[in-house]
């Protein structure tokens, strides 16, 4: 995925701000839609929504900080960026732990606000990136059938065929089709790679 794919969703209550922003961010070739509130741009999020959020601390109705909650509690992984012209250190530690990548301060320049939309499209596009990896690693583990996972799972450890021939009371010749399965359904050449496979999917999902 490139950053043309992705779009900036621009949420605030002022539309003069909503007007300038988009034009400075169009002319840097980034898509953008503009929401009028922290409401009417959740009414219309979907888990295909891709990109990052550029959204004011103050707002009529909900604010920057409570859209950053809700977002969490969605689950939602889009990158959020926070701009106000009213933000102490305390709001600032507050919205960074509610997930926002930056929080800028007005007036801001130009390049500071580019320069975070850049950064926060090439985070979301790694995170989508990572995503779709680590969903495919569960693909086809899935595809295993579960005398194959059995013989995987002694693979990865590195137990010789023989080993695990003597482990799950199999023949060497059973072993040796139920090896080859796993590295095909896997789609790799070796028992090492397989073990990074899984390796990989195990630490992502280890809750920090």
């Amino acid at each position: 995925m490139n950053s043309t794919a992705l779009t900036a969703y621009l949420i605030d209550d002022d539309r003069a701000v909503l007007h300038s922003v988009s034009e400075l961010l169009d002319a840097a070739g980034i898509p953008t839609l503009a929401f009028i509130s922290a409401e009417q741009f959740l009414h219309q999020l979907t888990p295909a929504t891709a990109g990052c959020i550029i959204t004011d601390l103050r707002m009529q109705g909900m604010s920057g900080a409570d859209l950053l909650r809700v977002l969490r509690d969605a689950g939602c992984k889009l990158p959020v960026i926070v701009v106000s012209g009213h933000a102490d250190v305390p709001v600032t530690v507050d919205v960074m732990e509610h997930g926002a990548i930056t929080l800028l301060q007005k007036p801001y320049k130009a390049d500071e606000l580019l320069e975070a939309v850049e950064r926060a499209l090439d985070i979301y596009r790694n995170d989508h990136q990572r995503t779709e990896q680590l969903d495919d690693i569960r693909r086809r583990l899935d595809s295993l059938q579960p005398d194959e996972y059995g013989v995987m799972k002694l693979m990865i450890h590195g137990k010789p065929n023989k080993a695990i021939a003597s482990e799950l009371e199999i023949s060497m010749r059973t072993v040796d089709r139920r090896r080859s399965a796993v590295l095909e359904k896997m789609g790799v050449a070796s028992a090492p790679e397989v073990a990074r496979l899984v390796a990989l999917l195990e630490a992502a999902e280890i809750p920090a």
